[in-house]
């Protein structure tokens, strides 16, 4: 079936029954598991395949249909009915929400597409009925937590960064997100599909004092709005971490034009990192590259425990999974509060197909970066040379005559 009939026929449902539920542990299991390959998911259940867990149990389930299929779903969970494990209560910073009822807070996790509709409308479909819901029910906030690479999509959604990043023990490292849904102010700002569904009911707006509370709490989120605001401030930003006067090499936009600069650094999304950070963990699964804006960033082979480089400003890493699609091959930790430019294998492809020349020579200078790394892990694998030993002065038959002078 062609993918318009496709979407044209998607139904958006809640999965009440068993066997409804039972279709959504099995898509999950399928693009967790045997697409994405995480094998070693906790919760997994490899006889049946089936990918579930505690906070299904009392979680509205929604899921997309095509004919008999599931192609993509989503979870909700509401703070009245659910309590977090406590590492997500930390990481999502929920004490200091103690003064909102527990009622008017969600949580958004296990969001999926089936592979052939990441590029449809599946995903806004199920994304705006959830989103209707929430406003039905007098959420206010909406939490949720991404893979670097995704940040720019959630950002275009409406929600934004807020506090500290994260090292989820299954799937590596993590960027808390918060939706304000009724933020009339700034969903419009980012062009939010969500606003679609808010500026014709002015009476459900969020009031200033609300706004002004978020942007005092968690100052983070001031900047995601301004970025969001216009891409000129985002743009200034990049330029002013990596003009060539900080002395900053950036292999990845050698020989790139001013104009073609600006087009790959905009296709990222910036991640701020804490020292001691992982950012990368060998043997994860992804497909992001990252560029160092400030700080320090050390990688290092996770089992050997061995330092094998120190990026500086400008550096990139993650550019094998980045072209090759495989597991990640080393630990990346940021030595320093650290800036990171992220940016998705999405946009590759993207620009690939609308920009070719462009396309090729950002590849060409990865591949430029690929053979120096080659070239330095070949070096410190090889022995050491040993030294010539040393060869005797050279003397002559002759005996030599000693002259002690006296004075």
């Amino acid at each position: 079936m062609a993918q318009a009939d496709t979407v044209q026929s998607l139904r958006i449902s809640q999965a009440r029954s068993a066997d409804e539920r039972e279709a959504v542990w099995r898509f999950r299991y399928g693009v967790y598991v045997e697409e994405m390959g995480k094998i070693a998911l906790a919760n997994a259940d490899h006889k049946r395949r089936f990918l579930t867990d505690e906070l299904d149990e009392d979680a509205l389930i929604l899921y997309a249909q095509e004919g008999d299929a599931v192609v993509a779903t989503l979870r909700i969970n509401n703070a009245k009915r659910t309590r977090l494990p406590p590492a997500l209560e930390t990481a999502y910073r929920l004490s200091r929400f103690s003064a909102i009822a527990p009622e008017r807070l969600s949580f958004s996790s296990r969001l999926m597409v089936a592979r052939d509709l990441r590029g449809s409308v599946a995903l806004h479909k199920i994304l705006s009925r959830a989103y209707e819901l929430g406003l039905e029910s007098g959420v206010v906030y909406d939490f949720c937590y991404c893979a670097p690479a995704l940040i720019e999509l959630y950002e275009h959604l409406g929600y934004r960064p807020y506090t500290e990043n994260f090292l989820d023990p299954e799937v590596g490292y993590r960027v808390p997100l918060i939706l304000a849904l009724k933020d009339a102010i700034h969903l419009e700002a980012v062009q939010s599909p969500f606003w679609r569904k808010l500026k014709n009911r002015p009476d459900m707006w969020q009031e200033q004092k609300d706004a002004d509370w978020l942007a005092r709490e968690f100052p983070a989120t001031t900047k995601a709005a301004r970025w969001g605001a216009g891409e000129d401030a985002f743009w200034q930003f990049l330029a002013d971490k990596l003009r060539p006067s900080t002395g900053s090499r950036v292999p990845l936009l050698e020989d790139l034009s001013e104009d073609e600069r600006k087009r790959v650094l905009k296709s990222g999304t910036v991640l701020s990192c804490r020292a001691g950070d992982t950012i990368l963990r060998a043997g994860d699964v992804g497909n992001e590259l990252f560029v160092v804006l400030s700080g320090l960033a050390e990688v290092r082979l996770s089992k050997a425990k061995q330092t094998i480089a120190v990026l500086e400003p400008g550096q990139v890493f993650g550019e094998i999974a980045f072209i090759a699609n495989v597991k990640r091959s080393a630990d990346v930790v940021a030595l320093a509060e650290s800036e990171i430019l992220v940016v998705s294998q999405t946009f590759l492809r993207k620009l690939m197909r609308s920009a070719p020349d462009l396309a090729s020579k950002v590849l060409f200078n990865l591949s430029r970066v690929l053979c120096e790394r080659l070239v330095y892990s070949t070096r410190s694998m090889l022995p050491e040379k040993p030294k010539p030993p040393e060869k005797p002065a050279k003397t002559s038959g002759a005996k030599k005559t000693i002259t002690i002078r006296t004075g």
